[in-house]
C-alpha cells in the first residue's frame, strides 16, 4: 500500500511540473490595463538571464546578464566570473533588436551599467565597490579595454543585498542603493562622497526634478525616502503611501513566496509586495497619461504596478489607481514572467526586463527545510533557466520616432535637447555636455535658463551649468525668482556651493528668500541650512521662521525632526570617538551596515518592521539574545536562522546567512546592535567571527531550539568540577555554591603575572560562555587575564583575553571544545590578592 501511495504522490508531483512558455505564448498570458500593449523587443537566445538595461547616446541597449544566477536549486557555481554585458541594436529602426554583441564577458554577476561617451560604459560587478570603465576602442561593439576607475574594495554579502543603480542624477552625481555614497565622473577617474542616506535594494528611480525613489524587497517596502533629495537624509512623511498600497493583485497562483502562507491568499495568490525590484519613474513623451507615474515590477507576483504620484503642498503621496478594481497595470498567469527592471526608452515608451525563469530567490532562501524549496521541487521551478525577454509597453498607433545619435551632435544641438519632451533625451544631453566639459555651450545654456518657455528646459540648463562649473550668484539670483518652483529650489541647492567659513553671505540671501517663499522653496532652504556647517542658533532661527510661516506643516515639521535626529546622532558619534576611537568607528560602520541591510526587516529603530498584523523579523530592543553569547549570535549571522522564535512566527521566516561578508563587517553589525536599541554589551571582535567560522562547518540554517540546546545550557553538575590553582587550594566550593555572599575563593597572595586558576570538567564540552563573578570583592577581581582551554590539560589555547577592570565577566568561548578551563593573570594589583565568588559555564556535552 505504501509503495502505491508513494507512486501516486510522484505522479501528482510530476503533473505539477511547469514548463517554459515561448515568448509569444507568454505574451498572450499578459493582462494589461487601459488599452496599453506589450511588444517583444528581444528574447532568448539573443538575451539570457537579463537583469537590467541601459541605453547609450545612439539608442543602443546595454544588457547585464547574470548567467550563473540560481542555475539549480542550490545556486551551484553562482560566483564563477562567467557573466556578461551585451549590446543590442535595432539597425533598421523597426522596434525589434536585430544585432547583438558581447560587449564584455568573464564578469562576476554585473549589476550596474551607465553609458558615458560613445563606446564607453561604467559598470560594477557583484562583491565589489570598484567601478570599471569598459571601452570599445575600435567600434566593433566589444570592449577592448578595462580600467578600474574607482577602487572601493571588496564587498561581501548576499548578491541580492548589494548596491544597484548607478543613475546619473540631475545634479550630475551618480547614485546607487545600499550605500551612503555617491559618485562623480571627474575626467579619467571617478570620485566619491559620503551622503546622509543610502538605502534601497534592487533598482532606483529618479523623477523629473531629481528626487529618488527607493524600494526594499525583504521588508516589503515598495517606495520610501522619496520626498526630498536623498543627499540630505531620509525624511519620511506620515501618509506618504496611500492606505492599501502594499497589497498586490496577481493572477498567477504558484505560491513561491519567501514569506510562505502568511503572504498568500486562499487562492495562493501573493497578497503583498515581496520582491519589489527595478522601479522607475516613467518620463517619456509617447504615453502622456503615464508621465510621472511610478513603475514598480514585482517578479514574485508576476506583475508590474503602475502607481500615481500626487505632489501637493510640498510633499508627495503615492497611490494605486487600480486599487478599487483589485487589478494591476500588467499581470500574467505565466509563473516564469519575472519583471526585474523598468526604464524609459529613447523612443518615449516604457521598457521592461523579464528575467524569465522559475526561481527568483537567491539560494539563502531555498535551503533544505525551507518553505521555498518545497514549492520549487513541487513545481519544478529549478528547471526553467536560461531565458530572458525585453518588452516595450506602448499603445496602438504610437510610432517610434527619431532614432538618437547624440554622439554626433554639436554642443549647441545638445543644449536644444534639454527642452525635449522625453526626459531620456534631456538627461543624456546634459550628461554628454558635462562629461565632455563643453564650455562653448555656456552662452546657450544661460540663454535657455533665462528665456526658455519650458520649465524643464530651464531646470536642466541650470544643472548643466552647475556641471560645467558655472555657479554664479548673479545667475542664481535670477533663478531664485523663476516662475517654476522646481527651478527656484534647484537654484538654492546649487547656491550651497557659495557658502564657506570665510563667506557666509548666502545665508542672508536665503533668510530674505524665506520670508516670501512658497512651501517648496521654504523646504529647500531648510534642507540647505541643515546641510551646511552653521551654528545651532542659525538653524533654530530658520526653523522658527519656517514653522511660523507654515504652521503645523507636515513637510517643515518632518524635515526639522529628521535633521535634528541626524545631527544628534552625528554628535553622539563624535563624542563616543573621544573615549574609544576604535569602538566608535565600529559602531559607525555597524550602523551603516544595519541601515542598508538589517533595517529592512528589523526596523530602523530595531523594533522589527511591521507587515500586516505581525513583524517581518524580531525586535532587537532590550533583547537578551542580542546581549548574550557571541557563540549563538555569530552562528545566526554566519549560518542563518529558520523557524519560530520563542513560539512567535515572523513573516521573513528565514534569517539569511551573512557569511559572504568579511569578519570586520559582521563584527561591526553585531557590535552596533549589542549597543543600540536599549542593549549594552561588549563589542564583538573580527577575530571572534573568524574563530566561529573556523569552528563551525555547518551549511544549513539553525533553529532557535538547536542553538539553545547546543550553546545555551548552563551546566548544573558543579559538584563534579575539579579545581586547582597556582595559589591556595582551599575554598573552591565557594565558586559553585550559587550564593552571592561573602564566601569566596582567594589566592591568599597578592596578584602576580602567571597566577592561575583551573577547572577540570567531568567530560569534554562544547563551551559557549564562562561567567566569572567577584562582585562583593570587586577591588580584588582580576583586571587582566587570559582564558585558556584544553582537551587534555597539557596543550592549551587562548580563546579570550581581558584587560579591563570589572566585577563581572562574560567570557566568550565561542563553541570551543574543552575539558579543562584555566584563567591566567597577565597583570594585576601587587597590593591585593585575587578573589572570585562564583563561576558558571554555559556548554553542551560532546557525545
Amino acid at each position: 500500500m505504501s509503495v502505491l501511495v508513494g507512486a501516486i504522490s510522484q505522479v501528482a508531483i510530476a503533473e505539477k511540473q511547469l514548463i517554459a512558455l515561448s515568448p509569444d505564448e507568454s505574451l498572450a498570458t499578459m493582462q494589461i490595463q487601459d488599452g496599453y500593449k506589450m511588444e517583444l523587443v528581444a528574447h532568448e537566445p539573443m538575451v539570457e538571464e537579463p537583469v537590467l538595461l541601459s541605453f547609450d547616446g545612439q539608442g543602443r541597449m546595454y544588457v547585464a546578464e547574470m548567467l550563473t544566477y540560481m542555475q539549480d536549486i542550490d545556486g551551484t557555481g553562482q560566483m564563477k566570473p562567467v557573466s556578461r554585458i551585451k549590446r543590442l541594436e535595432d539597425t533598421d529602426n523597426d522596434g525589434v533588436m536585430d544585432k547583438a554583441t558581447i560587449f564584455a564577458d568573464e564578469l562576476l554577476l554585473p549589476r550596474m551599467i551607465l553609458p558615458l561617451q560613445d563606446g564607453k560604459i561604467l559598470a560594477r560587478e557583484t562583491n565589489t565597490f570598484d567601478l570599471l570603465l569598459l571601452e570599445d576602442l575600435n567600434g566593433d561593439g566589444v570592449a577592448d579595454k578595462r580600467t578600474t576607475v574607482y577602487k572601493g574594495g571588496k564587498r561581501g554579502g548576499n548578491l541580492e543585498h548589494q548596491p544597484s543603480g548607478l543613475i546619473w542624477g540631475i545634479d550630475n552625481w551618480l547614485y546607487v542603493t545600499y550605500t551612503n555614497r555617491r559618485y562623480k565622473v571627474d575626467g579619467d577617474k571617478v570620485i566619491s562622497q559620503n551622503i546622509r542616506y543610502g538605502g534601497g535594494q534592487w533598482g532606483l528611480a529618479q523623477d523629473a526634478v531629481g528626487r529618488f525613489y527607493y524600494s526594499a524587497a525583504g521588508s516589503e517596502k515598495p517606495a520610501f525616502s522619496f520626498q526630498f533629495p536623498s543627499v540630505y537624509g531620509a525624511i519620511p512623511i506620515a501618509g506618504e503611501i496611500a492606505n492599501g498600497f502594499n497589497e498586490v493583485f496577481p493572477i498567477e497562483t504558484i505560491p513561491d513566496v519567501q514569506g510562505g502562507k502568511p503572504r498568500l491568499r486562499d487562492d495562493n495568490t501573493l497578497n503583498h509586495f515581496t520582491g519589489v525590484a527595478g522601479q522607475s519613474i516613467y518620463l517619456g513623451d509617447k504615453l502622456p497619461e503615464l508621465n510621472g507615474d511610478y513603475i514598480l515590477p514585482e517578479p514574485v507576483g508576476n506583475l508590474v504596478r503602475r502607481a500615481q504620484i500626487r505632489r501637493e503642498n510640498g510633499y508627495s503621496v503615492i497611490s494605486h489607481p487600480y486599487q478599487a478594481q483589485q487589478k494591476e497595470f500588467i499581470a500574467s498567469t505565466d509563473s516564469s514572467f519575472r519583471p526585474v527592471w523598468s526604464e524609459t526608452g529613447p523612443d518615449g515608451t516604457l521598457y521592461l526586463v523579464d528575467m524569465y525563469r522559475g526561481i527568483i530567490q537567491e539560494g539563502n532562501w531555498t535551503k533544505e527545510g525551507s518553505y521555498l524549496r518545497s514549492v520549487i521541487e513541487e513545481y519544478g521551478l529549478d528547471k526553467i533557466i536560461g531565458g530572458g525577454r525585453i518588452y516595450r509597453v506602448t499603445k496602438p498607433g504610437v510610432n517610434l520616432g527619431e532614432k538618437p545619435n547624440l554622439y554626433a551632435k554639436t554642443p549647441n544641438q545638445l543644449v536644444e535637447y534639454l527642452a525635449h519632451g522625453n526626459h531620456w533625451w534631456r538627461i543624456n544631453a546634459q550628461k554628454l555636455l558635462v562629461l565632455n566639459k563643453e564650455k562653448s555651450a555656456i552662452p546657450a545654456l544661460k540663454h535657455m535658463l533665462l528665456e526658455h518657455s519650458s520649465a524643464t528646459a530651464r531646470l536642466h540648463a541650470l544643472w548643466t551649468l552647475e556641471g560645467l562649473g558655472v555657479v554664479e550668484l548673479g545667475l542664481l539670483t535670477k533663478a531664485f525668482s523663476d516662475k517654476d518652483e522646481n527651478v527656484r529650489a534647484a537654484a538654492v541647492r546649487i547656491s550651497e556651493q557659495l557658502f564657506s567659513n570665510q563667506d557666509q553671505s548666502i545665508i542672508n540671501i536665503w533668510r530674505k528668500l524665506l520670508n516670501s517663499a512658497d512651501i517648496e522653496l521654504a523646504e529647500q532652504i531648510l534642507l540647505s541650512i541643515y546641510y551646511l556647517d552653521v551654528s545651532d542658533s542659525i538653524r533654530g532661527e530658520f526653523v522658527t521662521l519656517a514653522k511660523n510661516k507654515f504652521v503645523n506643516h507636515e513637510g517643515i515639521t518632518s524635515i526639522a525632526q529628521a535633521m535634528d535626529y541626524l545631527i544628534k546622532g552625528e554628535r553622539a558619534q563624535a563624542e563616543l570617538a573621544k573615549g574609544n576611537k576604535a569602538f566608535a568607528e565600529s559602531m559607525q560602520r555597524g550602523k551603516q551596515h544595519f541601515s542598508s541591510l538589517c533595517a529592512d526587516c528589523h526596523g530602523e529603530d530595531g523594533t522589527g518592521t511591521a507587515a500586516g498584523t505581525g513583524l517581518i523579523a524580531p525586535s532587537f530592543a532590550n533583547n537578551a539574545r542580542v546581549n548574550g553569547d557571541v557563540s549563538i549570535l555569530g552562528r545566526i549571522v554566519l549560518q542563518g536562522l529558520v523557524g519560530d522564535i520563542e513560539g512567535k512566527n515572523y513573516l521573513g521566516m528565514t534569517m539569511m546567512s551573512l557569511a559572504s561578508n568579511d569578519d570586520q563587517y559582521i563584527a561591526d553589525v553585531l557590535t552596533y546592535i549589542r549597543n543600540s536599541f536599549g542593549n549594552k554589551s561588549a563589542a564583538v571582535m573580527p577575530e571572534q567571527v573568524a574563530e566561529i567560522r573556523k569552528l563551525e562547518n555547518r551549511k544549513t540554517p539553525w533553529s532557535v531550539d538547536e542553538l539553545n540546546q547546543k550553546f545555551g545550557q548552563k551546566l548544573t553538575n558543579k559538584k563534579q568540577w575539579k579545581f586547582s590553582s597556582s595559589h591556595n587550594a582551599k575554598n573552591f566550593e565557594a565558586l559553585v555554591d550559587g550564593k552571592m555572599d561573602w564566601r569566596r575563593w582567594t589566592s591568599d597572595a597578592n596578584q602576580a603575572i602567571g597566577m592561575w586558576l583551573q577547572v577540570e570538567l567531568p567530560q569534554t564540552y562544547q563551551i559557549s560562555r564562562i561567567d566569572m563573578d567577584c562582585r562583593k570583592f570587586s577591588w580584588q577581581c582580576a583586571k587582566a587575564f587570559d582564558l585558556e582551554l584544553s582537551l587534555d590539560g597539557k596543550n592549551w589555547s587562548k580563546v579570550d583575553s581581558r584587560i579591563k577592570f570589572a566585577n563581572h565577566y562574560q567570557l566568550q568561548a565561542l563553541g570551543h571544545k574543552a575539558k579543562f578551563i584555566r584563567f591566567v593573570l597577565t597583570n594585576g594589583s601587587s597590593q591585593q590578592p585575587w578573589s572570585m565568588t562564583e563561576l558558571d559555564i554555559i556548554a553542551s556535552p560532546i557525545n
